[in-house]
């Protein structure tokens, strides 16, 4: 009998001990697990809004921050990547790359209906700073430029883009680009 009790009390303690060391980030990792895999489904704003909140004022790591705003901008909700990408910003400063300056400004530019303002230059200018060879950031910048009628810059920021563009059909649009600035400078 006292084997049995004893058997049964150690058992709880570690069940107990267990939950109060990792128990709250195993919940922690469900949700946020559950969250990432029904961003595939249509959700409509405000509940995709409230969920996002929820999951981010949880502990997450960097990792799954970054992997969260990557997923909400190639599902192209913009505004929620931009929230999630700021929070990385803010979050680990010592992890940043020109990568992630890029891919928020690309996020603020589509959130902000492909236009230009302060935060995107900012975010633009901070990725070229960290690595003046970004094709996302140059791209981004050619693009304000070309806005600005300033199509020399533009181009050179597209030529060097161009060399370092990873897919074909980002080339491709690069090339599409670059032929209208050439035609603008024709004129």
């Amino acid at each position: 009998m006292n084997i049995s009790l004893s058997l049964i009390s150690a058992i709880c303690s570690c069940l107990i001990i267990y939950f109060i060391f990792f128990g709250n980030i195993n919940f922690q990792t469900l949700e946020f697990k559950s969250f990432y895999e029904r961003l595939d489904h249509e959700n409509p704003h405000n509940e995709l809004q409230s969920k996002l909140d929820n999951l981010l004022n949880l502990d997450l790591s960097s990792e799954q921050i970054y992997l969260l705003a990557s997923d909400l901008m190639s599902n192209q909700h913009y505004e929620e990547a931009s929230k999630v990408f700021s929070l990385f910003i803010s979050k680990f400063p010592n992890l940043l790359d020109s990568d992630i300056y890029a891919r928020y400004a690309e996020s603020l530019y589509l959130k902000n209906n492909k236009t230009f303002n302060e935060n995107i230059i900012l975010a633009i200018n901070n990725a070229l700073f960290l690595d003046p060879s970004n094709y996302k950031a140059l791209t981004l910048n050619g693009l304000n430029l070309y806005g600005k009628k300033n199509f020399k810059q533009a181009l050179n920021n597209w030529a060097i883009a161009l060399d370092n563009v990873e897919s074909e059909d980002e080339k491709k649009a690069l090339i599409i680009v670059m032929n209208a600035a050439i035609k603008q400078l024709e004129q």
